[in-house]
């Protein structure tokens, strides 16, 4: 779904729904709102918190590939949004960055390196909804 801001800015969120989203939040409990802005666009993507099993899973594929560990974080936490976040690498790279602090700021408890934010990292913005 494409909504328009102004006559140049738009947002692109896949044609979630508030709806969708209530659902989301009764079934995982915690769900996130993730948004890129590229130019004058913004691209929206919703996420899960990861399980164990996929925390696992990218602590030991991080070693050796940060960002096909980073794939594994964003398949395995993608609620829906924008499809421009799955097929542009730029896109993609900067959600990495945002799913890093969600899993990282959750982790901080644990470990101060258990996950460490890539060399890449820049800011963009999480909402928690």
């Amino acid at each position: 779904m494409e909504i328009e801001v102004n006559n140049q800015a738009k947002t692109f969120d896949g044609g979630i729904t508030a709806e969708q989203i209530d659902n989301m939040k009764e079934k995982y409990r915690k769900v996130f709102r993730v948004d890129i802005v590229d130019g004058e666009d913004t691209h929206i993507g919703y996420f899960k918190r990861p399980d164990f099993a996929t925390i696992k899973a990218i602590t030991r594929i991080s070693k050796t590939d940060e960002v096909e560990a980073g794939k594994v974080l964003f398949e395995n936490c993608w609620l829906g949004g924008s499809p421009e976040l799955r097929q542009d690498a730029v896109l993609f790279m900067a959600v990495q960055s945002q799913l890093c602090r969600v899993v990282t700021g959750c982790a901080l408890m644990m470990s101060r390196t258990l996950l460490k934010p890539p060399k890449w990292w820049h800011w963009t913005r999480t909402t928690f909804v």
